[in-house]
């Protein structure tokens, strides 16, 4: 399976504040380590890590580093895919990077965005609604799970 990890997923490795998300994270990290699926990010990953303060990030990017994890280009056809879900009204046009990241993931043709954004990513609703856009526009369908679901697969 090719997974896209979306930056909620390295952040809550030093969540402190949701321990219970924590351990899931540290535990799904472990597993990344030994897992056969492909593992990738994008420059929309980095691009908001480097948001946090300092120690934080240099955490985030020393875990992300111990993975086998390749960094995706944004394609110009991701801009476009995540306008479809934005003009759709499926994702609020001031989260557009969980758009792009879902965008990113479709057009490499990944199999699965792994995130803890219950809001506008981690959602059933949301997912159907990103999928038949996809189908309108002949893309591939996507799933999104927490890394919990995904250790379970």
């Amino acid at each position: 399976m090719k997974l896209y990890l979306e930056t909620t997923v390295p952040n809550f490795l030093f969540a402190d504040d949701a321990p219970e998300k924590q351990r899931i994270t540290k535990l799904f990290f472990q597993w990344l380590r030994i897992c056969p699926d492909e593992l990738y990010s994008s420059a929309v990953v980095t691009d908001e890590l480097s948001r946090a303060p300092a120690a934080k990030l240099r955490q985030m990017r020393k875990a992300l580093a111990a993975l086998p994890i390749t960094l995706l280009d944004t394609p110009r056809e991701a801009q476009t895919v995540a306008q479809l879900y934005l003009n759709a009204g499926i994702i609020p046009r001031q989260f557009e990077n969980d758009a792009l990241h879902v965008a990113v993931a479709v057009c490499h043709w990944l199999d699965v965005v792994v995130s803890w954004n219950m809001k506008h990513l981690v959602n059933v609703r949301k997912v159907e609604a990103i999928n038949r856009v996809n189908v309108a526009h002949d893309l591939p369908s996507i799933r999104v799970h927490t890394p919990e679901e995904v250790m379970d697969l």
